[in-house]
């Protein structure tokens, strides 16, 4: 039996920071980890995190280039609204106009 809502589908996003957003990353991450609590909370971000240039050594702060986040939406514009509702987004962290948000289809999924 259907609930006749539309399906949700997942769309991987990879999303580039601005050249020289370091500073800024840092500053209001708390804010962003504390924005996606409800979204996870939801089934809406299914998995994300940081892209780096490279693994720091122990005790380094790692040098960022963006974000990954796996979503669950009925589209893309539903997923676009979300990224743009991020304080990464309005705080000049991402670069959403070199985002990209692919359709994507999940083979495996494993528990952290």
């Amino acid at each position: 039996m259907s609930s006749g809502a539309p399906a949700k589908k997942e769309f991987l996003c990879i999303l580039p920071d601005f050249p020289g957003a370091q500073a800024k990353r840092l500053e209001v991450r708390p804010s962003h980890l504390e924005g996606v609590k409800p979204l996870v909370a939801a089934g809406t971000i299914v998995a994300g995190g940081a892209m780096l240039e490279s693994h720091p050594a122990e005790g380094e702060i790692p040098a960022f280039k963006g974000s990954m986040m796996l979503a669950l939406a009925e589209n893309e514009a539903e997923v676009r609204a979300i990224l743009e509702n991020d304080i990464y987004a309005h705080s000049g962290v991402w670069d959403l106009a070199n985002a990209q948000i692919i359709p994507f289809k999940s083979a495996v999924r494993k528990e952290l």
